[in-house]
């Protein structure tokens, strides 16, 4: 490189010389006919002091004095000098422009269900509710991304040493959605609201004994009846404003408006509208950044969601991109997306999904050995595989492996139909052959003309109990007791595919060891107000939220029993009520750990449920939507911990 430089520069100077010569002598001009004398001195003095410069005119000559050689190297120094300029301005806009987003776009997601109601003190069970009001309304503290409480309207807080008292005082300036501003009594009326039995808040038992008052217009006292180590995950619960609930009545509270057409909170989105079809179904509910909130301000200027039966329809809408995301994907729905651009993020959930047995139901499970029974004769790892595709792990208690107390190695029921057909036997449910059972019922039938037990096995919807279908697979045979009663049981599960496959497996394997097994299939608007409040079912496979805090108190003390708590087995045990409060009371995490283990232990002992799996959820969402960064979640909602970092459109400006 360095000899062809050197080469073209001797070039260019010889071609400069002959190029001024030119100039000098020009051609066809002769020396013995200039004038002579004094003029022809002067003539050649005054040209030969003028300074000879190199112009565009005089380069436009230097191909013809190059050879084709010296040309291909020109211009291959040319080539690569145009080549490194371009790379040094590509380099220099690499580090001095950026991509930003930008304040605009929108998203709208697939949910499967239906809002009911909007309200912060009402989302015990209807996931679509805890959806969108997440959104709506902001709490004292918030979640952030490691899922540790921070303040959200909570500008600071104080606890004393015993840690029975806090103190929290407000940010200045905080405004509801309608204007109005937020103040310490609406932090007082809505945790004393949720105190209320009228209200019917699933909050009432956690702040039972919570005494709530204001120290200032923005300062707010909580006082403990005793130390509870999580007390900050309760003060994420979003605020209601006074000036619009104080004077409802609290029986009233699910009756009025402002849960649905109207919601009124100080989240960081605000109803903006709604749509209903011609039967007043609700549609989609749209959302809008409410300027006036606390912390950043989310770069999407809309949110929508639309809601549909099922999730066929939801992953459908998803596919042909009237969505761009669906809330939760089931596992058997994931083969369905045909859509390239959707992406699915696996979220860890602190979670676990049991069937809940309630003897008030069915009496057999009273008897310890059938419950006990029926936990051998499910196999985990099966329905792990075959259901989830192996989307999770297996449960063995009630405690999840991050709470405190948890042991890996806890005793609980494993798979054995072996173990499970003789505790029956012991228990004294003979077998019956399919033969004769088919017998006892064209008995039964002649004898009267409403048999008392259906012919076959079926599997039922709760709103359409008259599409029930025969089994597919003969039940080998049946048990039943010296009195003659069959040994029948109706599991009942919310109507969504994983759950659909997982009762499957779950009678089947009761089948096998002489259960007569019926499965109720119920829609998801309907199993909170139908199923879980009355507490209408004989054995509930469903899945529970723990939350942030692992204290199993909500889910299995003897007074979380009946509505709104979540004591979904009806597990009264003095000695496990005293464990749990003592768990409570504990100052230290061992001793409190301690109390979980042998809570543990004698659920595994009791057996009021069997604990099958820790599911993982899936979220997709359409690759259009930047910024999702979540990995694990609490509750389903928390996916929207990171939403004021979404967006959709971006732009570029300098560093």
């Amino acid at each position: 490189m360095r000899t062809l430089i050197a080469s073209l520069r001797w070039r260019v100077k010889t071609a400069w010389h002959r190029l001024t010569a030119a100039r000098r002598n020009p051609p066809g001009v002769d020396a013995a006919a200039a004038p002579s004398g004094v003029d022809l001195d002067q003539q050649l003095v005054t040209k030969l002091s003028r300074p000879q410069r190199l112009t565009l005119s005089h380069l436009r000559h230097l191909p013809r004095l190059l050879n084709s050689r010296e040309r291909r190297q020109v211009n291959a120094l040319l080539i690569l000098a145009l080549i490194s300029l371009a790379y040094l301005g590509y380099r220099w806009y690499g580090r001095n422009v950026v991509q930003i987003p930008l304040h605009r776009g929108s998203y709208t997601e697939a949910l499967v269900g239906a809002p009911q109601y909007l309200n912060p003190l009402l989302l015990s069970t209807n996931d679509v509710d805890a959806d969108i009001a997440s959104l709506l309304f902001a709490g004292l503290f918030r979640y952030d991304r490691r899922l540790t409480p921070v303040p959200d309207l909570a500008e600071s807080y104080t606890t004393s040493e015993d840690g029975t008292r806090y103190v929290v005082k407000l940010k200045p300036n905080l405004r509801w959605h309608d204007g109005n501003p937020v103040t310490a009594d609406d932090v007082v009326f809505t945790f004393t609201s949720a105190q209320l039995p009228e209200f019917n808040s699933a909050l009432r038992h956690s702040l039972s004994g919570v005494k709530v008052s204001t120290t200032g217009e923005r300062e707010v006292t909580f006082q403990l009846p005793e130390r509870h180590e999580r007390f900050l995950d309760l003060l994420t619960t979003g605020l209601l404003p006074e000036h619009l609930w104080g004077e409802i009545p609290p029986i009233h509270a699910t009756l009025n408006e402002y849960n649905l057409n109207n919601p009124i909170g100080a989240g960081a989105w605000r109803f903006k509208s709604l749509t209903k079809d011609r039967h007043g179904n609700i549609k989609s509910y749209t959302l809008v950044p409410f300027i006036d909130a606390a912390g950043s301000k989310p770069y999407l200027q809309e949110i929508t969601f639309k809601f549909y039966a099922d999730y066929t329809d939801a992953v459908a809408a998803l596919n042909n991109r009237s969505v761009d995301g669906v809330g939760f994907l089931p596992v058997k729905e994931e083969g369905a997306i045909t859509d390239p651009q959707v992406k699915r993020y696996p979220l860890a959930l602190p979670q676990y999904t049991a069937i809940f047995f309630n003897p008030n139901e069915q009496p057999a499970l009273k008897e310890k050995n059938i419950r006990l029974a029926l936990a051998h004769a499910v196999d985990r790892a099966k329905i792990l595989s075959e259901a989830l595709n192996l989307r999770g792990e297996p449960a063995i208690g009630p405690l999840l492996p991050t709470a405190p107390g948890f042991d890996p190695d806890l005793k609980a029921p494993a798979y054995d139909q072996a173990a499970a057909a003789q505790l029956l036997d012991d228990a004294g449910w003979t077998r019956l052959e399919s033969s004769a059972y088919r017998e006892l019922l064209a008995a039964t039938s002649t004898a009267t003309t409403t048999p008392a037990t259906a012919p076959s096995d079926t599997t039922t919807t709760a709103a359409a109990p008259e599409t029930a279908k025969e089994a597919t697979d003969p039940q080998p045979y049946y048990r039943r007791n010296k009195a003659g009663t069959i040994l029948e049981l109706a599991l009942t599960t919310v109507d969504r595919p994983e759950n659909v496959s997982v009762s499957e497996l779950v009678a089947n394997a009761w089948r096998a060891i002489g259960v007569k097994v019926v499965v109720n299939l119920v829609p998801p608007r309907l199993i909170a107000r139908e199923v879980l409040k009355p507490r209408a079912y004989q054995a509930l496979l469903y899945g529970e939220a723990i939350g942030a805090d692992p204290d199993p108190y909500p889910f299995w003390h003897s007074s979380q029993a009946a509505d709104p708590g979540l004591n979904l087995a009806l597990f009264a045990n003095r000695q496990a009520d005293k464990l749990l409060e003592e768990a409570r009371a504990a100052s230290d995490s061992e001793g409190r750990a301690l109390k979980y283990r042998e809570f543990a232990n004698l659920i595994a002992a009791e057996t009021p449920a069997v604990f099958l799996y820790i599911p993982n959820a899936t979220y997709a969402l359409h690759g259009k939507i930047k910024g999702f960064t979540i990995k694990q979640i609490l509750l389903p909602q928390d996916r929207f911990l990171n939403l004021p970092e979404w967006y959709v459109a971006t732009g570029r400006r300098l560093r």
